[in-house]
C-alpha cells in the first residue's frame, strides 16, 4: 500500500474543510516525522497561520499576531501574505497598518519580513508608507535586489513621484536589465514617456550590449509593436525554458514541445494568436523581448526579476510575478482568451490567479509531482527534512488549488497515466470534476522533413564544428540528451556505464548543460564526470560530453549514431530517477534508437517491455547497470531482435504523438472551451 495515496483518499473521502498540508502535519505531528525542526513551535505556527487561514471568524488581531512569525520560514511566509491578501477588508490603519509602519521602520526588522509587508500592502492596496520611510528603505536596500525591485514596485502602484532624477542615479548602478527595465517602467508610469531621455537610457551599458532588447523595449513603450489579434488568444506559460537554450541550465524537453505546438496551433485559421511566455533573467547579446517563431506564435520573455539563488524562486514572488505580467500583456495590448500552466509552482499560480482577475479560462496540465516522490519504493513515506517537506507540501497545495479553480485540466498520457492520477488526486472522480479532465499526449515533429524547419543546416559542417573524437562512431553508442541535474542522474549512468561491461562494447554520448556559463547545478554534474574519468582513466576516449544543442543539431547526431548500426543496437537511455513523458525519448524513438528507460513516471504509458523499448530501473547506478547489460546481453547479434523493437518505436511516434495530431486534439480541446465561454454568456 502507498501510504500518501492512502493519506489523500482519507483526506478527499472526508471532504475537509482545511488543506491537505495541515492535514498532512497534524497526521504525523506525534510521530516526529518531521525532522530538524529547532523545536515543536515552527510546526504550531505551520498549523496556526493554516487553521487561521479558514476559520469563518478570523479577527483582525489574529492576523497582526501572524505577523510576528514573518522571517522565520519561506513557506510561513507565503502562507502569511496569502492569510492578509485572504482578509485585507479587516485591515485598519489603528491595526494592520500601524504594526506594519513600525516594522518597516525598525532597523532590525528582517529582509524576508520587509519584503512580504511592501508585497501585501501593494496587493491590499494600502498606502503605508511616508516618502521619507520609502527614500530610507531604497537607501538601506539598494544593493538587496530582491526588497529594491518590490519597494520600486511599491512606487509604481501608488504613483509616488519625486524620485526622477533619483531613478536616473540608480539606472546607473550595475543591476540587472531587468532591475533597469522596471526603472524605466517607472519612470514612464510617473512621468510620460514623452519626458524619457531615451538618449541617456540607450547609452547604459546593458542596452549597448543588446541594442535589440533596447530597441524592441523602446519599440512596445511607443505602441510601435503591437500585436495584432482579433479572435482565439492562448497563452502558454513555460517558466523553466527558452526556445534557444534548450538543455542548458532548467530548459529541458518542454521548450521544445511548446515552440512546436505553438507553431503548430497557430497555422489553423480558428486560431488568432499562440503566446509563450517565459521569464528571462540572463539575457545574452542577441536576446529579445519578443519573436515571432511562426507568424502567429509569438515568443514573450518577461523582464521580472528573480534571485535564481534562492532554492524555491518563484516562492515569494507570486504576487510581484502577477503584477509584472499584467502590465507586460497591457503594454502589448494582447489579452488571452486561454490561459494554459503547467508545473506546481508559484509561478504558475501567479497566471492563474491573473486568468481569474482579468475573467479568462484557466487550463491546467496535471502531473503527480512531487506526488511520485512523497515514498520510498515499499511505500512508504520518505523521512524528509523539514522544509523539503514544505517544498513539497507547497506544491501539493498549489496542485490542489489549480485543480479547484481551473475551467479545464489536462493529464499527460492515456488511461493508465489517467489512473495514477486518480489515486493522486482522488477529487478528480467526483461528479462536478469527472468531465473537467482530458488525457492529450505530448509529441513531436515526426517524418521526414523535421530538419531544417527553420534554417538550412549543413549537417557535415554542423558535425564537423562539435568536435567528436576521432573514430567515436566507430562503435556502438549510448546516448543521453537532457539538462544537467540530480534528477536527470547521468552522474549514475556514467557510473551505470563505466562500472560494468557495457563500456568494453559501447561508447557513451551526454548531450545537455551550459559549459560556458554553467548554473552549480551543472558544476557538479561535469565535477562529477571528470573525476569519475580520472580514477577511469582508459574510459576517456570512449565518453564524449557535449554541451546544449539545438533540437535540429541533435537530430543530426542521431541520424548520424544510426547510421552505423551492426550487431548490437544503437541505445538511447534516459537515466533519469523519472520522468513525466520524455521528449527526448520520443525523438529517439522516432529516430530508431533502442530505447530505455525509467519505470517511475508518464513513459510506461507508451514505452512497452520487449515490445518498443524497455522500461529499467534507474534508482542507482547499480540497477541501471544491471538491467542493461541483460538487455544487451539477450539483444546482441541478432539484428532481426532489436530491430523489430526499433521499428515498433518508431511506428509508435507516428502513430500516437506526431506534432500535427497532437496539435489538432489541444485545438478540439481550446474550441471546446472557446464555445463553453460563448454558452455562459
Amino acid at each position: 500500500m502507498n501510504e500518501f495515496v492512502e493519506l489523500r483518499n482519507n483526506y478527499f473521502e472526508k471532504e475537509q474543510m482545511y488543506s491537505f498540508p495541515l492535514f498532512f502535519l497534524e497526521k504525523y505531528r506525534e510521530n516526529n516525522f518531521i525532522k530538524n525542526l529547532e523545536s515543536k513551535t515552527g510546526l504550531n505556527q505551520f498549523k496556526e497561520i493554516m487553521q487561521l487561514s479558514i476559520k469563518k471568524d478570523i479577527k483582525e488581531s489574529e492576523i497582526l499576531r501572524s505577523l510576528s512569525y514573518l522571517g522565520q520560514n519561506a513557506y510561513l511566509d507565503c502562507y502569511i501574505t496569502k492569510l492578509i491578501m485572504d482578509n485585507q477588508f479587516l485591515l485598519t490603519k489603528e491595526g494592520f497598518d500601524k504594526v506594519a509602519i513600525g516594522l518597516l521602520s525598525q532597523e532590525k526588522t528582517d529582509e524576508s519580513t520587509v519584503y512580504a509587508l511592501i508585497d501585501s500592502c501593494i496587493e491590499c492596496d494600502r498606502e503605508i508608507l511616508t516618502k521619507e520611510m520609502i527614500k530610507s528603505l531604497l537607501r538601506k536596500y539598494i544593493k538587496q535586489l530582491d526588497i529594491f525591485s518590490i519597494t520600486i514596485d511599491y512606487l509604481y502602484h501608488f504613483k509616488l513621484d519625486g524620485f526622477e532624477q533619483t531613478i536616473y542615479e540608480w539606472l546607473k548602478e550595475d543591476y540587472p536589465i531587468n532591475i533597469k527595465i522596471q526603472l524605466i517602467d517607472l519612470l514612464v508610469e510617473l512621468y510620460s514617456l514623452e519626458k524619457l531621455d531615451q538618449k541617456k537610457i540607450g547609452e547604459l551599458l546593458p542596452f549597448q550590449a543588446n541594442k535589440k532588447l533596447f530597441s524592441d523595449y523602446m519599440a512596445i513603450l511607443n505602441k510601435e509593436q503591437l500585436v495584432q489579434h482579433d479572435g482565439l488568444t492562448i497563452l502558454q506559460s513555460m517558466f523553466y525554458g527558452d526556445f534557444e537554450n534548450s538543455g542548458k541550465g532548467n530548459n529541458g524537453g518542454m521548450a521544445v514541445f511548446l515552440k512546436t505546438l505553438g507553431n503548430e496551433l497557430s497555422k489553423s485559421k480558428e486560431v488568432s494568436l499562440v503566446v509563450t511566455l517565459t521569464i528571462t533573467n540572463e539575457w545574452s547579446h542577441n536576446q529579445s523581448l519578443m519573436n515571432f517563431y511562426s507568424e502567429n506564435h509569438l515568443f514573450l520573455r518577461a523582464p521580472i526579476y528573480i534571485d535564481a539563488k534562492n532554492k524555491d524562486p518563484f516562492l515569494k514572488k507570486e504576487q510581484f510575478i502577477k503584477r509584472a505580467i499584467d502590465r507586460f500583456l497591457m503594454k502589448l495590448e494582447i489579452e488571452p482568451d486561454i490561459f494554459h500552466v503547467r508545473y506546481l509552482d508559484n509561478a504558475s499560480r501567479a497566471v492563474a490567479l491573473l486568468s481569474k482577475q482579468l475573467g479568462k479560462k484557466l487550463v491546467f496540465t496535471l502531473t503527480p509531482d512531487p506526488h511520485r516522490n512523497m515514498t520510498n519504493n515499499d511505500g512508504t513515506l520518505k523521512d524528509l527534512e523539514a522544509n523539503d517537506y514544505f517544498q513539497k507540501l507547497n506544491k501539493i497545495k498549489i496542485g490542489d488549488e489549480l485543480i479547484s479553480e481551473s475551467d479545464q485540466i489536462v493529464g499527460i498520457g492515456n488511461h493508465t497515466v489517467e489512473k495514477e492520477l486518480h489515486s493522486y488526486f482522488p477529487q478528480l472522480v467526483k461528479d462536478d470534476k469527472k468531465e473537467r479532465l482530458w488525457m492529450i499526449s505530448e509529441g513531436i515533429q515526426a517524418g521526414e522533413n523535421v530538419l531544417n524547419t527553420e534554417n538550412t543546416l549543413d549537417p557535415y559542417k554542423e558535425l564537423k564544428n562539435i568536435k567528436f573524437k576521432k573514430g567515436f562512431f566507430e562503435r556502438p553508442i549510448i546516448l543521453n540528451v537532457g539538462r544537467l541535474e540530480q534528477q536527470k542522474s547521468q552522474d549514475e549512468l556514467m557510473k551505470a556505464w563505466g562500472n560494468s561491461s557495457i563500456s568494453d562494447v559501447y561508447n557513451l554520448l551526454l548531450i545537455g548543460g551550459d559549459l560556458e556559463n554553467p548554473s552549480n547545478d551543472e558544476k557538479k554534474m561535469i565535477h562529477s564526470f571528470e573525476d569519475y574519468l580520472s580514477k577511469h582513466p582508459h574510459l576517456k576516449d570512449k565518453f564524449h560530453h557535449v554541451g546544449a544543442l539545438s533540437n535540429e543539431n541533435i537530430r543530426m547526431i542521431e541520424k548520424k549514431i544510426m547510421e552505423h548500426q551492426d550487431n548490437y543496437p544503437q541505445i538511447y537511455l534516459c537515466s533519469s530517477k523519472k520522468e513525466e513523458f520524455g521528449i527526448a525519448i520520443l525523438e529517439a524513438l522516432s529516430q530508431k534508437f533502442l530505447v530505455l528507460g525509467p519505470q517511475r513516471g508518464g513513459v510506461k504509458s507508451y514505452l512497452e517491455d520487449d515490445i518498443n523499448g524497455f522500461l529499467i530501473d534507474t534508482s542507482g547506478w547499480k540497477t541501471i547497470s544491471e538491467e542493461t547489460e541483460a538487455i544487451i546481453q539477450r539483444l546482441k547479434n541478432n539484428p532481426l531482435a532489436f530491430e523489430k523493437i526499433q521499428d515498433a518505436g518508431e511506428q509508435t511516434v507516428k502513430d500516437r504523438f506526431s506534432m500535427e495530431e497532437i496539435a489538432k486534439e489541444f485545438l478540439l480541446f481550446y474550441l471546446s472551451l472557446k464555445r463553453s465561454k460563448v454558452n455562459e454568456r
